[in-house]
């Protein structure tokens, strides 16, 4: 994979596919070195990010196949097609019938729940009648000694039963089973009446008519003859919960869903997505690191101006200065810190050759922060029109840094406490709950 990233990046790089010149000017500030170093730096983090994303979409590729080839593989096999259970109401289920026209057209199937057979359904309303007739006395001692109102339930779980009760004098006995016996001054007979059902048990007449039936167009007649065969289908499974449809009837071919490979490419979609938070992520690690190393500058500026101001007063040069300065920072094994790589890189331009005012410039646009700017400016000036009056500029400008960095120190306390400010209201939840928890409980237990 890595290899294909990089013959990609180049590709890529050779027909100016990809501009490289805003994530070099990051890199530039994190990582320090010769061009060539900053060029493999570059390379590498393009052929990193080009590896994650081929990676990621040939997952996607590979899972957006497999879907596709389920889906086809599950239309061969037939549309499956799950009944509601035993007394639930009826669906609809919509299927797509393929036309002469090779086009597809919706064809609503109506599914009934799944069916008790006839010597299971009469167990059925055996066992919901015995149910019943042992609660629907509530605490009353017999039928024949009713005080108290009646325990009626309206349904039997698991049946799928439908049940209904009736009074024959609702002022005495209502069908939820409440008693009014108040005014009563003696005793009344009724009859209370318990009805089971399922689906509709009706007997049915039939009579001999002569309906003439309605033309039809050959398109008509196919999606008629259709809707039979899947009716006789559906009644010919009534008593299995799981319904399955062929997916070719009288020649004409089902769908289950009008557009297949949906889910497929929702799937790619949903890869593609992650591909492209994948290679901004890495950008969004860069302007992170970027951040950090300009604070870190900052908080580093007043000690410069400050080391470097008491080196001039004790009569050392600025070239020497900056020297002990990052001397200092061997001393203290601190040759990670950022400043001290810059004042190492500008030492080193000193060695090579470059002229001490253009050192400080380019110390100034590396670091691309006003401060630094400012400073470079400063000393460079010092070179060209003599330290009259230089160290006079150092001290305002030191006693600026230290002003910036107080500001600085106090919005980051500010934020530090908005920070922390969701952290004490749990802490504040836990502490009353642990102080009112045992009165709480002593209460409770009291009462109890």
């Amino acid at each position: 994979m890595k290899r294909i990233s990089e013959c990609l990046y180049r590709w890529m790089k050779r027909k100016r596919l990809i501009r490289t010149e805003h994530i070099r000017n990051r890199l530039s500030v994190l990582h320090r070195g010769t061009a060539k170093q900053l060029n493999e730096a570059v390379d590498g983090y393009y052929i990193h990010n080009l590896s994650l994303v081929l990676t990621v979409l040939m997952l996607v590729m590979a899972g957006s196949i497999g879907i596709w080839l389920y889906e086809c593989f599950a239309a061969k096999q037939g549309i499956h097609i799950v009944r509601n259970d035993y007394g639930e109401e009826e669906t609809t289920y919509s299927v797509y019938y393929q036309t002469e026209d090779k086009t597809y057209q919706e064809l609503p199937l109506l599914i009934e729940p799944v069916r008790y057979p006839e010597e299971i359904l009469k167990q059925k309303f055996e066992d919901g009648f015995a149910f019943l007739e042992q609660s629907m006395l509530g605490d009353n001692p017999a039928p024949d000694q009713i005080q108290t109102d009646l325990n009626l339930p309206t349904s039997i779980p698991d049946s799928g039963l439908r049940v209904s009760w009736g009074s024959s004098d609702y002022e005495l006995l209502e069908e939820n089973g409440t008693v009014h016996n108040d005014t009563l001054t003696e005793a009344v007979s009724l009859s209370l009446s318990l009805t089971l059902s399922y689906e509709d048990r009706e007997e049915i007449r039939e009579y001999g008519l002569t309906i003439c039936p309605k033309h039809l167009t050959p398109e008509e007649q196919r999606r008629r003859q259709l809707q039979l065969a899947l009716d006789t289908m559906l009644q010919e499974s009534a008593y299995e919960k799981d319904i399955y449809l062929p997916s070719d009837t009288q020649g004409i071919r089902l769908r289950e869903h009008m557009n297949q490979g949906s889910k497929a490419v929702l799937f790619a979609i949903f890869g593609i997505g992650i591909c492209g938070l994948l290679w901004f992520r890495k950008r969004e690690e860069l302007d992170r690191q970027l951040k950090i190393r300009k604070a870190e500058w900052l908080r580093e500026y007043p000690y410069l101006v400050n080391q470097l101001l008491l080196y001039l007063c004790a009569g050392t040069t600025v070239k020497g200065a900056l020297e002990r300065i990052r001397k200092q920072y061997e001393q203290k094994s601190d040759t990670d810190n950022s400043l001290y790589q810059e004042l190492s890189v500008m030492w080193n331009e000193m060695n090579a050759g470059v002229t001490q005012e253009q050192a400080y410039v380019n110390l100034g646009k590396r670091i691309g922060l006003l401060p630094y700017m400012k400073l470079a400016s400063m000393l460079a000036q010092q070179i060209r029109k003599g330290s009259s009056g230089f160290v006079v500029q150092l001290e305002q400008e030191e006693h600026a840094a230290f002003e910036q960095r107080k500001e600085r120190a106090k919005k980051a306390g500010e934020e530090a406490g908005t920070k922390l400010l969701f952290p004490m209201i749990v802490l504040m939840i836990i502490s009353m709950l642990v102080v009112a928890g045992p009165a709480l409980l002593n209460v409770t237990i009291h009462n109890g």
